[in-house]
């Protein structure tokens, strides 16, 4: 089914006032996960809903999404809009509408509000110039930031540190929101890290950021194999990417151990599979690529993953809920696991 997003404003006179909208358009075309993306406009700018719909009927589609880019209901949500919806669905019959909600008060908006609260008192506290202080002491006071912009008060108290990292590492408060933890993943990858065993990544730029030294210390090792030659010469006579084949070269490697990807989806489904079949055993799996293809995919296959066919047996997972993610991200995870462990350790 062939299916055509329109995006509609309330439009403004001053065309500066409209570019947002089109750049929004922009960002959800270069997903590549819907056929068609338009932007149109309620009123005072062109081009207007009939316009766009008449155009995105005719490229063929069989179902259009209607999404208003409006904050809060009002006369436009519920009255305008709608109307406009069912004059135009009596000129296409054969097209499906759905009428997608608005905005709303989202988290998210709450998340961005501070965000831009917090950049416009900084810049007034600071100006343009950089203050320079000593490296620990800019971490602690990113941290107090950090406390203040998210509310982590009803986060299990272990997620926390995870959390806190997380946003340090990517400046992105979001990952207070759609991180996801298996109810055994902290536990399950303190005590892989205590017991020595290894910790596999999907890509070198992984491997390099993790803090090997206390992993050495407890008798684990960090491993990447997408360079190794084997990997490389199997990948190119297979078809198949470098991150996918470097999952089937380290099962031995990962039994108990901790399994880090950050940036190949085709990684984490390979390893899903793997995982299924029962020859890959890794004590727990941080699942974190990035991207618009696959990305999504991988991760809610690895929320969906249940051994030997049971729900109930499930392997511990830290992931979250869209294309976000990458290296920075990972590492920012698996390093606060490592230092988890080692606050164990002397306990």
């Amino acid at each position: 089914m062939k299916t055509g997003i329109i995006l509609i404003s309330h439009g403004s006179k001053l065309n500066s006032g409209n570019d947002g909208l089109f750049k929004v358009a922009d960002m959800l075309r270069a997903m590549n996960r819907w056929d068609v993306v338009e932007a149109a406009f309620l009123q005072l700018a062109e081009p207007g809903f009939p316009e766009v719909v008449k155009q995105t009927v005719g490229s063929g589609v069989d179902r259009i999404v209607v999404v208003p880019l409006l904050l809060f209901k009002g006369n436009h949500v519920f009255k305008d809009i709608p109307e406009m919806l069912e004059n135009e669905k009596s000129k296409y019959p054969q097209v499906e509408f759905i009428y997608a909600n608005n905005i709303g008060a989202d988290e998210r908006i709450a998340l961005i509000a501070a965000d831009r609260i917090h950049e416009v008192l900084i810049e007034k506290q600071y100006g343009s110039k950089q203050r320079l202080e000593q490296p620990q002491a800019i971490v602690d006071e990113s941290f107090e930031i950090i406390d203040k912009l998210v509310d982590l008060e009803s986060v299990p108290e272990h997620h926390r540190p995870i959390i806190q990292r997380a946003i340090h590492a990517t400046g992105d408060t979001e990952y207070a929101y759609n991180l996801i933890f298996h109810p055994k993943a902290v536990e399950a990858g303190i005590q892989s890290i205590k017991d020595g065993k290894n910790i596999i990544t999907d890509v070198n730029m992984v491997k390099s950021g993790i803090s090997k030294g206390p992993v050495e210390k407890f008798g684990g090792k960090v491993i990447c194999k997408i360079a190794d030659k084997s990997v490389i010469d199997e990948a190119n006579n297979l078809g198949k990417t470098r991150a996918t084949m470097a999952m089937q070269h380290s099962i031995s490697e990962m039994k108990d151990g901790i399994v880090v990807i950050g940036n190949a989806p085709t990684a984490l489904f390979a390893l899903i599979e793997l995982i299924k079949k029962g020859s890959a055993q890794p004590a727990l799996v941080i699942g974190i690529p990035v991207g618009f293809v696959g990305a999504v995919e991988a991760k809610y296959a690895l929320k969906d993953i249940s051994l030997f066919g049971e729900k109930d047996k499930s392997i511990p997972y830290i992931t979250n809920t869209n294309r976000k993610g990458g290296s920075a991200v990972a590492v920012s995870i698996v390093n606060a696991i490592i230092k988890l462990a080692k606050e164990h350790s002397v306990k």
